[in-house]
């Protein structure tokens, strides 16, 4: 949880190596103060990491949903590589995936009808042209979500 302490005048500063904590000393400006916490919100929102458990829900700070057996796996492979890229070859090569027939179409199918699921959980995957598929954090990559999807 991110933490800004008020510091009073005169006392001495703590010492701390956390980088979602930060410190000022009153008076402080509502600008300045604004600016720390949307820094420590930052570097907080930075450090989440997606999870799955065993019944198919997903937990991403404190959203979470239940997805399906399939998509379940989908997200498997990529929460395991959270922010970097899961290339096509690698979902056809997971076991937990050959009981379908992943082609290219199918695959796309799989992750049009996740990112969809990922809406309100403020996750989205990104398509790596020519590689694969990413996944991240769609505040911080500045994917808005959308209200009412049709």
């Amino acid at each position: 949880m991110p933490r800004l302490l008020v510091v009073e005048a005169g006392a001495q500063p703590p010492i701390s190596n956390d980088p979602v904590e930060d410190w000022v000393r009153p008076p402080v400006s509502r600008d300045d103060l604004e600016a720390r916490v949307a820094v420590l919100q930052n570097r907080f929102d930075s450090n989440r990491v997606p999870a799955i458990d065993s019944s198919g829900t997903l937990s991403f700070g404190r959203h979470s949903l239940t997805v399906s057996a399939t998509q379940a796996e989908l997200m498997r492979l990529l929460i395991d590589r959270f922010g970097d890229v899961v290339h096509r070859s690698e979902f056809a090569q997971c076991a937990a995936l050959r009981t379908l027939t992943l082609n290219r179409n199918s695959l796309d199918l799989h992750i049009m009808r996740l990112r969809r699921r990922l809406l309100p959980v403020e996750l989205s995957i990104r398509t790596v042209w020519g590689r694969g598929y990413m996944l991240e954090n769609a505040v911080s990559a500045g994917v808005v979500p959308m209200t009412n999807a049709i």
